[in-house]
This record gives structure tokens, sequence and C-alpha cells, in this order.
């Protein structure tokens, strides 16, 4: 064979091995598409979820301030609720606790049940975001939430944001009615949900708002009907103000301020670590005004196509002017990661995840923050900065986009009935 021959067979062979190198290399990018990555970050975030949850569920056992609380005052307590003695929860959370605790027979399987009430709950969020926005919201979520996963389980604030984002999620697919109902509900085990009715003030394409409106109205009643029968007036007092609450939680906007002049004031009251001095009508003063920037920045977002913008500034203003921020409010943002990744909104995205994260350093790090240790309490007014950043970027961010153009009425000599320039 001549020496051509040979060199012509040893490209041959160099070629096809480079061919088969770039379809190699082709066929990782393709492996690596956003979609692929989406996958995978949901499936390992949700198999991070399960050995937190077990250890959850072995802790849900021991003695432990919330569910004892849950437990002992409100599930299996003798006498009516509100009205023999006082509850911070609305009506749908304590029937829960008073359903679930007879039928659990003692304190270790009331623990338990709530764990797995809430790994359902963790699930329905997840899987509810992929239904409204796709697996790279569900994603988002999933990661965003294995910092304090462990805190959120052995609390109920699955259960009312699970409402919530089904609320977002079936007003995002058009199902508007679903959506009010929703709102309604997860007000029935926490008041914050309502910060979503504006939604259904949204003009739609393709449905009117009065029937969704009108929903949302006759569940209310429905919720409030309900809570009246069972409480009275009084009842609706006592969650408003915390039960009767005379104190700043140590972790809220004010109350961290208080701590670096004066901790002597510091005690438990209404279960939890409270400093200083309010009463109930400021409470439901402080409500009211981070309810007014919040329920715009959530309209503002849905109206212009930033509504998990507006769902991450909305909720964070109402938190950073409460009385009480305890460290299981976080659950309330985390969806909206998700939602704001998907929209385009990356920035937001990650700040939201940051804004879980840091509530994580701030409840590990609760121990010294009652002793007044200086790098637990900077932590505490790093986080609570934080928020009000982020809560002004948010809005800033919703203000500034614009608003879709309205539909216009199809010409009658049969013209383009929409503008070249026309924003939809």
């Amino acid at each position: 064979m001549s020496c051509n021959s040979y060199g012509i067979k040893a490209l041959d062979q160099e070629s096809r091995a480079i061919t088969g190198l770039d379809e190699r290399v082709t066929s990782a990018l393709r492996s690596l598409n956003p979609r692929r990555l989406a996958h995978w970050l949901l499936w390992s975030s949700l198999a991070v979820h399960v050995p937190i949850a077990y250890v959850a569920t072995v802790d849900s056992r021991r003695p432990g301030q919330d569910f004892d609380n849950y437990y002992y005052n409100i599930g299996t307590k003798a006498g009516h609720p509100y009205l023999d003695y006082p509850v911070e929860f609305p009506v749908a959370t304590v029937e829960a606790f008073r359903a679930i605790g007879p039928v659990a027979g003692n304190r270790e399987r009331f623990g338990v049940a709530l764990v797995v009430v809430n790994v359902v709950a963790d699930l329905v969020i997840a899987g509810t975001l992929a239904w409204g926005w796709g697996i790279p919201a569900a994603a988002g979520y999933a990661f965003v939430v294995i910092p304090l996963i462990d805190l959120f389980l052995l609390r109920f604030d699955f259960w009312p944001t699970a409402f919530a984002t089904l609320a977002v999620a079936a007003w995002h697919r058009e199902r508007r009615v679903l959506a009010a109902i929703a709102i309604a509900a997860g007000a029935a085990f926490k008041l914050w949900p309502l910060a979503f009715l504006p939604l259904l003030l949204v003009p739609s394409r393709t449905r009117g708002r009065a029937v969704p409106i009108a929903a949302a109205v006759a569940a209310g009643l429905a919720v409030l009907g309900v809570w009246l029968w069972v409480a009275g007036p009084l009842g609706l007092f006592q969650v408003l103000t915390f039960r009767g609450a005379r104190g700043w939680e140590i972790e809220s906007t004010v109350g961290a301020v208080w701590m670096l002049f004066d901790r002597s004031s510091m005690r438990v009251e209404t279960g939890a670590w409270r400093i200083g001095t309010t009463s109930g009508p400021i409470s439901m003063l402080l409500f009211a005004l981070g309810g007014i920037p919040c329920l715009w920045m959530i309209w503002r977002g849905a109206r212009t196509g930033h509504l998990g913008a507006g769902w991450t500034g909305g909720i964070t203003a109402l938190l950073a002017l409460s009385a009480l921020l305890s460290p299981q409010f976080a659950c309330w943002l985390a969806p909206a990661t998700g939602v704001a990744w998907v929209e385009g909104d990356r920035r937001i995205a990650v700040l939201t995840g940051l804004e879980v994260f840091l509530t994580n350093l701030v409840y590990k790090s609760f121990n010294p923050l009652m002793h007044g240790a200086p790098r637990a309490l900077m932590t505490l007014h790093l986080r609570n900065l934080f928020f009000l950043c982020v809560a002004f970027y948010a809005a800033r961010l919703v203000a500034r986009a614009p608003l879709p153009a309205e539909a216009v009425p199809v010409p009658s000599d049969g013209g383009d009935p929409w503008p070249a320039n026309a924003h939809i």
C-alpha cells in the first residue's frame, strides 16, 4: 500500500474521531439546555427536602413552643376558642388543630401529622407553580426554600402559602373564580393571602371581572360568617392584634431598633419574644399602612407583567411594617422567586432568595440575639434593611413598567385592529 493510501486512511480516521467528538460535545450541550437544567434543579432540590422532612418528623415529637401551643392551647383545650380563651389564628387554622388533635390522640402523633400535612403543602406549592409557569418556576421555589424548610415544616405557614400560590397560578391561567375561592380559603388560615385580591381587578382579555369578584365576595362572606359564628367580633380583634400583644416582636423592624438601646423589657408574650410597648390599635394601623403598598404593588405587578416582582415587593413591605416578623413568614415570599424568574425579573428572583437566606441566618442566630450578641444584632438589622431595600426596588420596578395597551376595536373597514407598536 502506498504512502498516500496510508495518509488518506489516517486523515479519514482522524476526521471520524473529530466528528464523533463534535457529536458528543453537541449532545452534552443539548443535555444542558434550560429545560433539562430546570428538571434537574427541581428533582435534586426536592430530594434535599426529603431528609429534612424526616428530621422534622423526628423533631416534631419533642417538646416545642409552637407545636405545644397548637396542641395544648388550641387543639385539645376545653372550651370555645376566642370566647373562653384567646387565639391569634384565624378560624380555619383553629378548627384544623381541633380536628387533628383528638384524632392524633397525643402530642407526638399530632406533631407528626402536622409535618405530613406540611410536606403535602410543600409539594402542592411546587406543583402549582409548575402548572402556572412551568418547571423552572417550581425549581426556583424548591431550591430557594431549602435553607428554612426545617422551620417551615415545624409551623403551618405552608398552608396559607399553598392557597395563595394556587390563587396566583389560577389567576395567571385565567381561572379567576378558582383564584377568588383560593384567596378566601388562604385567608381563613392566615390573613395575608387577602393581599392578592387586587388580581381580580386586573382586566382580562377573555373573561369579565364581575363573576370572579362576586365569587370572592361570596367566599369571603362565608368564611367571615363562620368565623363570627364561632368567635364573634372579639375573634377578629384577637387575630389582628396578635392576641392583644403589647410588645414589638424582637425581629420586627421596630423591635430590632429597640434591641439596640434597651433590652430590659424583653419577655415572652403571646408565643413570641417581644420588647417595648405598643397596643392593639397600633398593630392594626401598621397592618393597614403595610397593606397599602402591598396591594398596590401586587396589582401593578400583575397589570404590567411583573407579578413576581409585585408579590415580592408587596409582601416584603407588609412584613417590614408589621409588629411581628417571625422567620417562618419568609415562606410567604419563596414562591415569588420562581414566578419572577420565569417572567424575566432575574434580579428580583435572586433578591427574594436572599431574603429567605438572610432570614435563615437570623433564625439560626436567635439565641445569641436574645443575649444581645453584636454579630446577631448586625445580622438582624442587615436583614431588615435588606427587606426595606427590596420593597423599594420592587416598587420602583413595577412603577416604571409600562402598562399593556388596551384591546383596540376592529375597524369597520376591515383594517389591522392592532397598531404596530401595541404592547400586549
